[in-house]
């Protein structure tokens, strides 16, 4: 066989592949011996039709199948012979077959390949190990946060006006020029237009400068009309420098009251539990949190470091679908928490950036770390992708032999395969890691 290969940029090359005459003639035989069994005509028997009938009435279907059987073959023995580390082929161009026995068969097979790259480093990593212990003024903002959530609201009634930082209740209505915000601007949402028994806490950051200053000292019933100036900084076209007059009825001036930490407030958090038992409890779960956080910061530097080391470029293809998949993610993450379409729209140039520099960094420490896979002989048994498959078809409620079948055909399995396979490679990287104390103010979000 004959091939010429030609390396082009975004990990791809072409290979110009010329099949001897003798395996043309060889695949053309097979592929004729298959029509001459299974083919069905009138007339005939299976088996039985004559083989000049098959190629003249078969012509085009056999023509058909041998270029996919050339191609499939011819691709997979030049891409072996040449040692490239293919991940897909990408297209066949030029296909010629000859008519008759005696001639070669040539086609263009485009690849999209593997980056090149030397790779870095990976033994001795230095990583900081985050603190593990538990403080004891952890324990205390932990209970403090579950007595937030367990706070009652009462109705304030001595005689007096709101003040800042107390919690209101209000019916509020707000106009441009007499219209309603929200038809004049609707991309800014009902909220800023009006409400009814809507909550809010008395600070400067509530709705827009000047609005809850405006109602301080407004006691129960009493109403009040007041203008603000919408921010240079307000997200929504055409809205800045905007005077919008609000109409505010006071309903109700509320105080949180929280409940008192003792035996009792225990016992509502976890039944039969006393405070100092649920201090305990606290204790463990934070440890076992701040673990975890740690474990998963220990991999972050890990990747980090390593992605710092190794400049190369990636499949075009390959970055193209990832970023659709990171910029999905995004979108059904911030639709189910309730953003609104046309915010994610007037966003959507930096959810791709961001969607694009998360996905080349994804995708070059997948080969990395598959690189360290090679270097170390780490490998993936069968028997784990099996486990894999056993765990998804019970989380599907579906058979193990159906959710089988189900990954292959979509050609799933090799992920899971990748997937273990890296995770296996990130392990090892960890445990090899040299672990420092981490320096003030450097780990998780930091």
């Amino acid at each position: 066989m004959n091939v010429e290969v030609e390396t082009l940029p975004n990990c791809l090359a072409t290979l110009k592949i010329e099949v001897e005459a003798d395996k043309v003639s060889t695949a053309r035989e097979a592929v004729i011996r298959e029509f001459l069994q299974h083919a069905k005509l009138p007339g005939f028997r299976p088996g039985k039709v004559p083989r000049s009938t098959i190629e003249q009435r078969f012509k085009e279907q056999i023509r058909e199948e041998l270029q996919r059987k050339l191609v499939q073959e011819g691709a997979r023995e030049a891409i072996s012979e040449k040692g490239l580390k293919v991940l897909h082929l990408a297209s066949v161009d030029d296909v010629n077959l000859p008519e008759i026995d005696g001639s070669p068969a040539t086609f263009t097979a485009t690849v999209v390949t593997r980056p090149e790259f030397e790779v870095p480093e990976y033994k001795g990593l230095v990583v900081h190990m985050m603190p593990s212990d538990v403080t004891d003024a952890e324990i205390d903002n932990s209970l403090e946060r579950l007595r937030e959530q367990g706070a009652d609201f009462e109705d304030i009634t001595e005689d007096r006006g709101t003040e800042m930082e107390d919690f209101v209740v209000v019916n509020y209505k707000g106009t441009i020029d007499g219209t309603s915000v929200d038809e004049l601007f609707p991309k800014a949402g009902k909220p800023l237009a009006k409400g009814e028994e809507f909550w809010i806490k008395m600070t400067p950051e509530a709705f827009f400068p000047g609005y809850c200053e405006a109602l301080v000292g407004a006691k129960p019933g009493e109403r009040r009309e007041f203008d603000v100036t919408v921010p240079a900084d307000f997200p929504v076209e055409g809205m800045p420098g905007k005077v919008i007059h609000y109409g505010v009825t006071m309903r109700a001036i509320k105080a949180k009251k929280l409940p008192e930490l003792n035996d009792e407030f225990a016992d509502t958090i976890v039944k039969g539990k006393t405070l100092a038992e649920l201090r305990d409890v606290a204790r463990t779960e934070i440890g076992k949190r701040k673990k975890a956080d740690g474990e998963a910061f220990k991999r972050t530097e890990v990747m980090r470091q390593l992605l710092a080391r190794v400049e190369c470029e990636l499949p075009t293809s390959l970055v193209r679908s990832h970023t659709q998949s990171i910029v999905n993610e995004i979108v059904e993450e911030n639709t189910a928490r309730g953003v609104a379409e046309t915010v994610l729209k007037e966003n959507e140039k930096d959810i791709v950036a961001s969607a694009t520099a998360n996905a080349k960094d994804r995708i070059k420490g997948t080969f990395i770390l598959l690189g360290i896979a090679e270097k170390e002989d780490i490998t993936v048994a069968r028997e784990e992708i099996l486990g894999r498959v056993a765990t998804l078809a019970q989380r599907s409620q579906m058979g193990f032999e159906k959710m089988l079948a189900e990954l292959n055909k979509r050609g799933a399995l090799e992920q899971i395969h990748e997937e273990l396979l890296t995770a296996k490679v990130l392990d090892f990287l960890v445990s090899n890691a040299s672990l420092m104390a981490a320096p003030v103010g450097v780990g998780p979000g930091r």
